[in-house]
Parts: structure tokens; C-alpha cells; sequence
């Protein structure tokens, strides 16, 4: 229940459609003032950057998503390796934001970024029941190891 000046918006997650696609086998973690930017990287067998791509977890995304994600990596387990250091490309580049973390695995794993604007997504929520549609933004897949690792450390600082 929702206390008192708080609205609980409901979502529904895009299945199709993201905007960038992409196999990873690298990322990096950067912290911005408790923001996260996340370099995903492929790499091939000889080293070299094949895609590159980064997103923006804001403060605020990564603790309204941490209960829903530490339960998964409850539920999977965490990394049994240690991750593959990488330092992303440097430069101007364009990096998406996104407020919606979703993940899942079978054989191999994804982690999917959406996102919705907060203001009309309010205004809906208190309009009506229905959910708000996110915009589809990426379907990162991995390796499932990779998954947990970058979940474990998105959230290894507690106080997040």
C-alpha cells in the first residue's frame, strides 16, 4: 500500500522491439555520484573490441530494482570466477538511461533495460489501474557467470 503523497505505478516490461542489441563477454562498472555507468563490452579471442555499449543506472533505479534483483541472484547464485578486467574505450559516445532493470536465464542469460518518463507515468497511475508501457531500450545478453558478476557488483556497496 502506498503511504500518504507516494504513487505505486505498475509497468509492463517490453518483450520485442529494443533500440540496441547485443552479446556481451566484458563490462565495466563506473560510479558517478552513486549513479552507475555500465560499459558492456565484446571482445574477441584476438582482444579486439567488436561492440561496445553503456547505459546509466541512476541512484534511484538501482535501489527500487535492488530487492527484485538480490532475490534472483539468491535464487541462481552468485559468480564462481572472478571477473575479466576491462577498461571501455574512452571518448564521446552516446549512453542511454534507463530506469527499469529486468533479468533473466536459461542456457544463457539477459539483462534487459527499459525505461518510461516518471511524470506522465504518474499521472496515469493515478488515473487508472492499467500498467505503464516502458520503452524497450536494450536486450543485453551473456553468459550467465557474466550476469551474476555484474549484478554482484552493481550491488556490492550496501547502502544502496
Amino acid at each position: 500500500m502506498a503511504s500518504k503523497g507516494e504513487v505505486k505505478i505498475s509497468v509492463s516490461v517490453a518483450a520485442t522491439g529494443f533500440k540496441r542489441r547485443m552479446y556481451f563477454n566484458r563490462f565495466h562498472l563506473q560510479w558517478l555520484d552513486r549513479h552507475a555507468l555500465v560499459h558492456f563490452g565484446l571482445i574477441d579471442e584476438s582482444g579486439t573490441l567488436r561492440d561496445h555499449y553503456a547505459c546509466v543506472l541512476t541512484k534511484m533505479t538501482l535501489r527500487d530494482s535492488k530487492a527484485g534483483l538480490t532475490a534472483y541472484l539468491e535464487k541462481v547464485g552468485g559468480p564462481t570466477k572472478p571477473k575479466i578486467p576491462w577498461t571501455p574505450p574512452t571518448g564521446q559516445m552516446g549512453i542511454d538511461v534507463a530506469n527499469i532493470i529486468t533479468v533473466g536465464q536459461t542456457e544463457h542469460a539477459e539483462i534487459l533495460l527499459s525505461s518510461f518518463s516518471v511524470g506522465p507515468a504518474i499521472q496515469q497511475a493515478k488515473a487508472s489501474d492499467k500498467p505503464v508501457e516502458t520503452d524497450p531500450i536494450a536486450l543485453l545478453a551473456c553468459e550467465p557467470e557474466i550476469q551474476h558478476l555484474v549484478l554482484t557488483e552493481l550491488y556490492a556497496d550496501e547502502s544502496l
